[in-house]
């Protein structure tokens, strides 16, 4: 297969961005030449780290070759690209004929940074892991509690990981606790394109009036800037420099806007409501609320952990993947990937 990757393309807003996805990209394709695939690259010159352009592959940049020349004259059958929701990025679907095919990167979840995983379908919210394979999936508790004490170990210390909630008790809201409000960055994608509630002041004073009774602690994005946030008497705010799962344990509950802490909660053990639509949501992996439908009650919100269960079990131990590895030929040739380039 002759594979096109690209890179910040059409990009706009700070292109560089896309650099740091550069060695993700590098490492696969150095995997897939072994394979037999003939690698291409197109970028915005501003999207690449330099040590990565090599005359291992051809590279084009944006200004100098034109796209549509690039997919005719290297006979490309498939586009790979980093995200796939920015109007730049549908710009460049458009671009594509019907006979190419689209394969989307994006950061995996646990943790984010040297993690990715991969799509036919897109990411975030347009990701579809019914169909790539979660539907399938054979869950093995015994190959599950291994990848989840691991995970966990990292991220909280393995001796913490020995005080972890029972993760198939059946999760229930507990408002005579704190609950939890990680915030979003309000200019991140999810949020522009998959949530009902723009505003993180919005999002925090709706529970707090609505449930005066209830103790909240929100947390602010670390990246994120906002121009005010409000005061409530039952609202205290957590600095985004204090360690995340400092007071886990102490949570009633957790609410958020499809943000990836989320799933890191939930992978915890605690119960967990999500709002707006992620690569989650219908999954069972938490609780869906309707935002503009609320429970009367936050004690209300009860659900089973079976598909939970399943579900971070495939996201574990199948669709994420771990970026060091891509070089790797045999580690990716065991991936789903080899049933994404064929």
């Amino acid at each position: 297969m002759r594979v096109l990757f690209t890179l910040g393309v059409y990009q706009e807003d700070r292109p560089e961005r896309w650099a740091a996805k550069h060695s993700v990209f590098f490492a696969l394709a150095n995997s897939l030449t072994k394979l037999g695939h003939e690698i291409f690259f197109y970028c915005n010159k501003k999207s690449v780290k330099s040590r990565f352009v090599t005359s291992k592959y051809k590279y084009y940049f944006e200004g100098e070759d034109i796209f549509s020349e690039i997919l005719l004259k290297n006979n490309i059958q498939c586009v790979v690209v980093w995200g796939g929701r920015t109007d730049a990025d549908y710009k460049l679907r458009r671009s594509c004929p019907e006979n190419i095919k689209l394969i989307y990167a994006e950061a995996g979840w646990f943790p984010q940074a040297g993690t990715c995983y991969f799509s036919e379908f897109g990411t975030n919210a347009n990701a579809q892991f019914l169909k790539e394979g979660l539907q399938d999936h054979h869950f093995n508790a015994a190959s599950f509690a291994r990848a989840r004490r691991k995970v966990l170990g990292a991220s909280i210390g393995y001796f913490r990981c020995l005080k972890l909630p029972n993760f198939y008790d059946v999760k229930k809201f507990d408002s005579t606790k704190p609950i939890f409000l990680p915030l979003q960055d309000e200019g991140d994608t999810n949020i522009v394109l998959s949530s009902p509630v723009k505003s993180m002041a919005l999002f925090i004073s709706k529970f707090a009036e609505q449930y005066p009774q209830v103790s909240f602690i929100a947390r602010p994005h670390p990246r994120a800037s906002y121009s005010s946030l409000p005061a409530h008497d039952n609202v205290t705010y957590q600095s985004s420099a204090v360690d995340p799962y400092t007071d886990f344990d102490h949570y009633g509950g957790v609410i958020g806007i499809n943000s990836t802490m989320l799933l890191q909660y939930a992978l915890l053990g605690l119960p967990v409501a999500g709002v707006g639509k992620g690569v989650a949501t219908g999954s069972g992996a938490y609780f869906d609320l309707e935002y503009d439908q609320l429970p009367r009650q936050l004690d209300d919100i009860v659900y089973d952990v079976h598909s939970s269960a399943k579900f971070f079990d495939y996201m574990l131990r199948n669709k994420q993947l771990a970026v060091r590895n891509l070089m790797n030929t045999r580690y990716v040739s065991k991936s789903y990937l080899m049933g994404m380039f064929k």
